[in-house]
């Protein structure tokens, strides 16, 4: 069991054969025997299951095991993470906005979640922005996103620092115009199921931004062409309300969650999560240039109301120097921000 990609040797603790025990938590395992008879007799089956005649196992990754079953592919899933896949079939309303943009499965087992998917044969589409637009296009005009939930967010990732017992500590506001979309793990244009780590980790069903997932794809500069401009406002992607350099932080470090999960090294990921520190520096120097604009407004303030009570003969003095610090400070705040761009 230990080779088996999906097996999560980096965190196990015990397992018997129904469950399986890690440091960060215990799920329900289901490794099975597979035969003609096994596929023919699964129960909790819903779309429309095939009549299995023949299989052939083609590879295994972290989801689970591959199998050629003739007309169609099917992914068992031994540790179920979730039904993150079938709810978007078996949601009729949800079914009829993807279906012309993923490939869905057409039938399933539900044991715990997802434990099989059967999908059509040909390879998925590949991501790219046209087609991850669409795909947010089409949750948009079905109201299917959320509006901002920077203290779900901001909690998610918490956990996973907890969890990893990493030196970074990182919460971000986030712009109001920053929507949440249901979590929809990509392989190609193909919805699988989310990583087991992140599942062990953060069981709530949390819509995550919209622009985390076109960072994620590598698309995000192309995908604004095709997203009505709201969506990706510069106030969604600056770095002092969260925006890309914030999903660059929260990718990374659930990046390196999977790697602990599975027992690989990620030093790619180890090299961003180290210089995590020295970039938040730089946000608490941009912070403190931010300081002289409360300042300015209760002085601006402080010198009207000395006018208008007799205190202060000529105000002017007051608003010129008042209105100079204000002036200095939010163009050393404007200037000192990092630009988002140098995060992709």
């Amino acid at each position: 069991m230990e080779e088996r990609p999906w097996w999560p040797k980096g965190i196990l603790q015990s397992h018997d054969a129904s469950t399986i025990s890690t440091t960060w938590g215990t799920k329900n395992l289901h490794n099975p025997d597979v035969t003609i008879e096994w596929w023919n007799s699964l129960d909790n089956t819903w779309g429309d299951w095939p009549e299995i005649t023949n299989y052939e196992l083609i590879e295994e990754d972290r989801s689970g095991m591959w199998f050629d079953i003739g007309q169609f592919r099917a992914l068992v899933i031994p540790i179920p993470t979730g039904k993150h896949v079938s709810r978007l079939v078996r949601n009729p309303q949800l079914k009829a906005r993807l279906n012309s943009q993923l490939q869905l499965p057409i039938a399933g087992c539900d044991k715990d979640g997802d434990h099989v998917l059967i999908y059509p044969k040909e390879s998925p589409k590949k991501v790219t922005a046209k087609s991850l637009a669409e795909l947010h296009k089409s949750l948009i005009d079905g109201n299917w996103t959320t509006p901002n939930d920077e203290h779900g967010w901001n909690a998610r990732l918490k956990k996973v620092e907890d969890t990893l017992k990493t030196s970074t500590l990182w919460r971000a506001p986030h712009s109001y115009l920053t929507i949440g979309i249901p979590r929809i793990e990509l392989n190609g244009m193909r919805p699988i199921p989310i990583p087991l780590s992140e599942a062990l980790i953060w069981p709530e069903h949390t819509n995550l931004p919209m622009i985390r997932q076109a960072i994620k794809h590598n698309v995000l500069l192309k995908w604004r062409e095709y997203i009505p401009s709201k969506h990706w406002d510069e106030s969604v992607l600056r770095v002092a309300t969260g925006g890309v350099a914030h999903m660059k932080y929260d990718l990374n470090l659930l990046a390196k969650a999977e790697s602990v999960a599975f027992g690989y090294d990620v030093p790619e990921v180890d090299e961003y999560l180290a210089g995590v520190d020295r970039f938040q520096t730089k946000l608490g120097n941009m912070r403190l240039m931010k300081m002289g604009i409360p300042l300015a407004i209760f002085g601006l303030i402080g010198s009207f109301w000395l006018s208008r009570a007799g205190e202060f003969a000529n105000p002017n003095i007051g608003y010129i120097t008042f209105g100079i610090i204000g002036l200095i400070s939010a163009s050393l705040y404007s200037v000192s921000e990092p630009d988002w761009r140098d995060q992709l």
